[in-house]
C-alpha cells in the first residue's frame, strides 16, 4: 500500500493537520475514512498496533495516547512510509510527553520546546484566514490558547463562526476555511495590542521563558487563558516588573505584623505568604533551576532576614518552613534537605519525637537558617537540582 498523493508536512504544522491534508490529498472522504483503511493495513503488518491510530482526528497526537504512545508512534512511523516521507518529519508534528513538570502540572514537548498541557486548547481551534489562503494548514501555534492573534498578519485569530456561533476547529469540521456548520470562516478583526505582543513573544526566541510565566500568572491571579482580558492584565503585569511583585510581597508582610497572633518563630511561612513558594515552581523554564519568580522571591527574602536580624525577640526572620518549602528556596530536592539535616547544616526548631520521622509538610526549619545556607553555597548549575550533600 502507498498513497498517490505524497503530501510533504510544514515544519510547523500540527500532525492532525497534516494528517486531514493527507486525506484530502489523497480522495477520502474524511480523516476517519483514510483512518479505518489505515486501521485495516497497520494491524496487518502488526498485531500489536491494533487500537494504536484512532479514527477521531483530535485523538491523533503522541501525547494524547496514554500507555499506548509507544505503538503511536510506531504506527506513525508507518504513515510516514505510506506516504513517502521521513519519519522523523511526521513525528517533529507531534506533541510528546514529558517528564518535566511545571510545578505540579505536566508537560509536552515539541521540537525542543516544553509546554505546560494546561497551556493547550482542548477544543475550538482559532485560525488565520490570511495564512490559511498562503499555505493551507495549522499551525502549532494556534493550540497554544495564549496565542489569540496572528503574530504575521497583525489580525485578531477567528474563534468563533459567523453564521451558528460555534467555536471554530478544524479536527471536528475537517476543513480548514470551514466551520463544521459549512460556513465560511470569516477574517477576524484588526489585532488587540497586547494579544500581538504575546503571539510575537510565542512565536519567538522567548517563547521558553513565556509559557512557565503564563501559567503562573493565570494561577496566581486566579484568571483564565481564555478570557478577553488576559493578555492586557499580562502584559501591564510585567511591563512593572519586579518593582510590582516587590510591593504585592511588602503589602503581604505588612499585612501580617498587623494581624500576627502568635510568636512568628511559631508562625509557619505559609500562614504569611500562602502558596507562594509552591506556586513559584508553575513558572519554570522547564529547567530544574532556579526561575524568574524564584529569583525575585529569593532576593526578597534575603532583604527581609536582612531587616530582620536575630534577636531576643522573634521577628519575620523566623518565620518556619517545611522540608518541601526550603527545597524550592535551595533549588534541590526533599530528600537533599533531609539529607541537609541529618548532616548537621540545618536545625529543626522542634525536633521529631521519638521513633517518628520530619514529613515534608512538616514546618520545621526557620526561614532565617534556609536563606543563610542558601547564600553560602555558589549559584545553582543551570538546569540542575543543586548538589548540597553529595551521595557518599
Amino acid at each position: 500500500m502507498q498513497f498517490l498523493s505524497q503530501t510533504t508536512p510544514y515544519p510547523d504544522e500540527t500532525i492532525e493537520s497534516y494528517l486531514l491534508r493527507l486525506s484530502q490529498d489523497n480522495g477520502y472522504l474524511g480523516f476517519a475514512d483514510m483512518a479505518d483503511i489505515l486501521w485495516d493495513w497497520l494491524v496487518t503488518r502488526d498485531h500489536d498496533l491494533e487500537g494504536a491510530f484512532p479514527n477521531e482526528l483530535h485523538s491523533v497526537d503522541v501525547y494524547k495516547a496514554s500507555q499506548s504512545s509507544n505503538f503511536r508512534v510506531r504506527a506513525l512511523r508507518l504513515v510516514a512510509q505510506l506516504a513517502g516521507v521521513e519519519a522523523s518529519e511526521v513525528l517533529n508534528l507531534c506533541w510528546l510527553r514529558s517528564n518535566t513538570q511545571f510545578g505540579a502540572i505536566t508537560a509536552v514537548s515539541r521540537g525542543g520546546l516544553l509546554v505546560p498541557r494546561q497551556l493547550l486548547r482542548k477544543s475550538g481551534i482559532p485560525v488565520c484566514t490570511e495564512c490559511l489562503k498562503q499555505d493551507t494548514h495549522i499551525p502549532y501555534l494556534w493550540h497554544l490558547r495564549a496565542y489569540k492573534a496572528c503574530h504575521k498578519h497583525n489580525q485578531q485569530l477567528t474563534r468563533i463562526c459567523g453564521k451558528c456561533d460555534a467555536e471554530i476547529d478544524y479536527r471536528a469540521s475537517e476543513a480548514f476555511v470551514e466551520c463544521e456548520c459549512g460556513a465560511a470562516i470569516k477574517q477576524g478583526p484588526k489585532a488587540n495590542q497586547a494579544d500581538l505582543k504575546l503571539a510575537n513573544a510565542l512565536a519567538g526566541n522567548a517563547a521558553a521563558k513565556l509559557v512557565g510565566l503564563l501559567v503562573w500568572f493565570s494561577q496566581g491571579q486566579s484568571i483564565s487563558f481564555d478570557d478577553d482580558e488576559f493578555s492586557e492584565l499580562f502584559v501591564s503585569y510585567f511591563s512593572n516588573w519586579l518593582n510590582g511583585f516587590e510591593d504585592e510581597l511588602s503589602n503581604i508582610v505588612e499585612l501580617a505584623i498587623v494581624k500576627q497572633l502568635r510568636p512568628f518563630n511559631h508562625t509557619p511561612f505559609r500562614d504569611v505568604f500562602g502558596s507562594l513558594l509552591k506556586d513559584s515552581k508553575l513558572a519554570s523554564t522547564g529547567s530544574q533551576g532556579y526561575n524568574t519568580v524564584q529569583l525575585a522571591i529569593i532576593a526578597f527574602l534575603i532583604k527581609l532576614v536582612e531587616q530582620n536580624p536575630k534577636k531576643k525577640h522573634p521577628n519575620l526572620g523566623d518565620l518556619l518552613l517545611s522540608m518541601l518549602d526550603a527545597a524550592v528556596l535551595l533549588g534541590t530536592s526533599t530528600e537533599q534537605v533531609f539529607r541537609l539535616y541529618e548532616e548537621g547544616f540545618l536545625a529543626a526548631a522542634q525536633p521529631p519525637k521519638k521513633n517518628t520521622f520530619l514529613k515534608p509538610s512538616d514546618n520545621v526549619f526557620y526561614l532565617r537558617q534556609v536563606i543563610e545556607l542558601q547564600q553560602s553555597f555558589a549559584p545553582n548549575i543551570p538546569n540542575n537540582q543543586q548538589p548540597f550533600v553529595p551521595p557518599w
